[in-house]
């Protein structure tokens, strides 16, 4: 097993130089591919610089360890005869500023089915022993995993473990295994792919669960969960959106963008009738230590369409009503 999966990447640019290199059958040498990626196409990192050598080397190797392309003859070449590597050319569209679905599917199926990506990462979200499943399997049985910081003698030190089974854990002690975990692989899921998704948790840490990566606003499953969760006792009824975030999340494997989303909509049709309680930014990241961790824990909060930071809701139970008229429920 390696750490080969160090630091994040982006896929819209491993898409741009896989496009380069399946237009040259006999394969393309590093040095040709560092030219045309940083003089030619002027790829571009996440952060919007041109990539380095460095980076062009990291993307190539990428690759490669994902079983997409193969070396011949000191060449790239596109592994063509691999499982899976004609449908993820099939769904490129080439020069797109971001990934579509598909091409972000496609992507996942090589991430999730590689061997060191999974013993280090995604076989702690599995329920089972198993180590042979693709992404549809992980994504119906996956079960969420916490990674924390903690202090022990002295020394600092993370850890990753299943929530559902505490005795599948991970201890991250080198800085090897963070950049590769945490920044990588990790990030690869989260960030760009989108089927890991990820929300802070004050005394806990990062609860990540998968998702599903389709999916329309609004959600339906979080719909029926909203207005079953309505008490018909009471006029109004109180949700913590974090609460019902770290619930609703994992169990019907939505995004918080589509959960979110979804609570935005039933405000627009029925504004009279939900009631978004705003929070500071500072009482919000009142446990962060620094710029970094303030950024990562506002990042599983919800925003009203003003922009504010929403810790919880009031809904009428009158909402039941007014969602269940057909121009709306169709919608």
């Amino acid at each position: 097993m390696a750490l080969w999966m160090r630091g994040s990447v982006s896929f819209v640019a491993l898409r741009e130089l896989l496009v380069y290199i399946a237009q040259h059958p006999e394969g393309v040498r590093p040095k040709e591919m560092e030219t045309w990626a940083r003089e030619k196409a002027q790829l571009r990192t996440r952060s919007g610089k041109v990539i380095s050598k460095t980076t062009v080397y990291h993307y190539r190797n990428t690759l490669r360890h994902l079983g997409i392309l193969a070396v011949v003859n000191g060449r790239y070449q596109v592994a063509r005869e691999k499982p899976f590597v004609q449908d993820l050319l099939g769904a490129f569209q080439p020069g797109a500023p971001a990934l579509t679905l598909r091409e972000k599917e496609s992507f996942a199926q090589f991430v999730v089915q590689n061997r060191d990506c999974r013993h280090y990462f995604f076989d702690l979200f599995m329920p089972s022993a198993t180590t042979d499943y693709k992404l549809n399997t992980f994504l119906v049985e996956a079960q969420p995993v916490v990674w924390r910081r903690l202090e022990s003698g002295g020394n600092r030190f993370e850890e990753l473990y299943n929530i559902q089974q505490t005795n599948k854990r991970r201890r991250i002690s080198s800085e090897d295994e963070r950049q590769a975990l945490l920044y990588g692989v990790r990030y690869w899921a989260r960030n760009e792919l989108g089927f890991i998704e990820e929300i802070f948790i004050e005394g806990t840490g990062g609860l990540m669960f998968p998702v599903y990566t389709g999916g329309r606003i609004p959600d339906p499953h979080i719909l029926k969960a909203l207005l079953s969760s309505i008490s018909p006792d009471e006029e109004w009824t109180y949700f913590s959106l974090r609460k019902t975030a770290t619930e609703w999340g994992p169990k019907f494997r939505v995004s918080l963008n589509r959960l979110y989303g979804t609570l935005r909509w039933v405000y627009q049709q029925a504004p009279q009738y939900v009631v978004f309680i705003p929070t500071s930014e500072s009482f919000a990241t009142i446990t962060a230590s620094s710029p970094q961790t303030e950024t990562y824990q506002l990042r599983g909060y919800f925003q009203d369409m003003n922009g504010r930071y929403i810790s919880h809701m009031r809904v009428h139970r009158k909402l039941k009503e007014v969602l269940s008229c057909p121009e709306i429920s169709h919608a």
